[in-house]
């Protein structure tokens, strides 16, 4: 399976990074030049995509290829997806020709299945000019190199392509983000976390659409360290995925790009004893969360906390908060263009897929990281646990800085057992999880009536109407907390001394 790392490129400057000497200067021959045209085909309900698959017919000088891609696992940046493919006779699909080929037996069922074959149809197409060619890396590997310039067209809508691709057939895809860096240095770009497919699809969608995170899948052989980096790729997966519409200022993407960072500061967090980030990475991780979190309060006052507020309309606080809230997007999106973004992004994911905490020769046979993930994950989630109890038996539940930290260590435990849950028994997780989602709920709502507070305060040299609006609701916000803390001891109660790690 291959490895890929996809890089969007300011069209500008796709002359300039060919010429770039770690790429010209390595190249293995005469580049090869295509001229593409793909055609993505699914039914009217989306039956392929929506089981993880893309089907597309392209048209390569004279001949139809047929093709199709798993989506790519969550690996954050890199492109990690089965792919199959056969020569057509015309531009006709035939998803049953692949069948044999896919696995697992399920898709290629699905792929046979006469339904999938009477109701297919053409959904975007995407034209391409593709240059080609592969290069030398220090130590006798070779990369592969394309750069596409061209569109995606669904309909009326359209999407240029202007993006490098660099591709690793085996060996240490910490290559790639090295490489990366290097032109990153010159030319800025910035990293491509969907493929063409998605691409498509998103513009057959009228508004930007939020990614969870995906459940994290282990299994039971893997060591602790492949179980780190599964979990940490996922966790970059649902942090990069919701750049666009990020960048298009939707508020629920803008909430779960946070969550994707959260429980990748938590799972680093977590392994500290284990694996220690370079400062690069725990930095540009700290600068990331500090630049996310000013929009996303105020997304919270104006879309979520003003409503709560009883006695009073809060239509004009809402739009003062509102305009808060675009300038911040404004600037986040500014922030999430400019090259230190890549940067950072590039510095994680190298470190991560790389395993840049091994030194030497790798792992020692008896480091915790080569154990069994299934046995070494248990003092983790210990500790996580033991956390939340420290934190619940000395809370002041007047205290709001002491009900932070409470949130905080439960949103870990919480993560932890999430992270951790395919090598749980599962009847033990879920009502573990249900009690501190529910305790998280309760803190968190804590947590947003004194942030509300602080911004509200802001907002008292506005207009007259608005600063008396603000003083009543910061009242109503304070009496409120004051009562909903004297009511926590339950939601407490059902977490403390809670083990999974026995």
């Amino acid at each position: 399976m291959e490895t890929e790392l996809k890089l969007k490129v300011p069209a500008d400057e796709l002359e300039r990074l060919r010429r770039h000497p770690m790429l010209a200067g390595r190249a293995l021959g005469e580049p090869v030049e295509h001229h593409l045209v793909d055609t993505y085909y699914d039914t009217p309900e989306r039956t392929l995509w929506k089981a993880g698959l893309s089907l597309r017919v392209r048209a390569d000088g004279g001949r139809w290829i047929q093709t199709v891609n798993t989506a790519h696992d969550a690996s954050g940046s890199l492109h990690r997806r089965g792919e199959w493919e056969c020569e057509l006779p015309d531009a006709q699909p035939r998803p049953d020709l692949l069948a044999r080929q896919v696995k697992p037996a399920a898709l290629a069922e699905l792929l046979r299945s006469a339904a999938i074959a009477s109701d297919l149809a053409p959904l975007f197409q995407s034209t391409t000019h593709r240059t080609a060619w592969r290069i030398a890396l220090a130590d006798g590997q070779e990369l592969g190199c394309a750069f596409d310039a061209g569109s995606i067209a669904a309909g009326d809508r359209q999407a240029s392509i202007a993006e490098l691709a660099l591709v690793l057939k085996n060996g240490d895809p910490a290559q790639l983000f090295r490489l990366a860096l290097e032109l990153h240095h010159e030319v800025p770009l910035q990293v491509a976390a969907e493929t063409k497919a998605a691409r498509g699809y998103a513009l057959l969608d009228a508004a930007p659409r939020a990614h969870k995170a995906a459940p994290v899948r282990l299994r039971s052989k893997m060591t602790l360290e492949q179980a780190f980096v599964a979990i940490g790729a996922n966790c970059l997966a649902q942090l990069e995925s919701n750049l666009p519409g990020v960048l298009k200022r939707d508020v629920e993407s803008l909430h779960q790009m946070r969550v994707g960072l959260r429980r990748l500061r938590a799972l680093v967090g977590m392994f500290e004893a284990l694996v220690q980030p370079p400062a690069a990475v725990r930095d540009g991780l700290d600068w990331l969360s500090g630049e996310l979190g000013a929009a996303r309060d105020w997304d919270v006052l104006a879309g979520s906390t003003l409503e709560r507020i009883a006695g009073l309309d809060p239509a004009s606080l809402r739009q003062a908060a509102e305009t808060k809230a675009e300038a911040h997007h404004r600037q986040l999106a500014q922030t999430l263009r400019a090259p230190h973004f890549t940067q950072v992004l590039l510095q994680v994911g190298g470190w991560l897929h790389g395993c840049g905490w091994r030194a030497g020769d790798g792992l020692a046979k008896d480091a915790p990281l080569a154990a069994p993930a299934g046995r070494a994950m248990r003092p983790l989630l210990r500790n996580a646990e033991k956390r939340l109890d420290k934190r619940i038996a000395g809370l002041d539940t007047g205290d709001a800085h002491a009900r932070h930290r409470t949130r905080i260590a439960a949103k870990k435990a919480r993560y932890a057992a999430e992270f951790f849950q395919d090598l749980l028994p599962a009847r033990r997780v879920k009502p573990y999880v249900g009690r501190l989602a529910k305790l998280q709920d309760r803190l968190g709502m804590l947590n947003d009536y004194a942030v509300a507070d602080r911004l509200l305060d802001e907002l008292k040299g506005s207009n007259a109407q608005v600063a008396r609006q603000a003083a009543y609701a910061r009242g109503f916000l304070a009496a409120s907390t004051a009562a909903h803390s004297a009511r926590l001891d339950k939601a407490l109660a059902s977490v403390a001394g809670r083990r999974l790690s026995a």
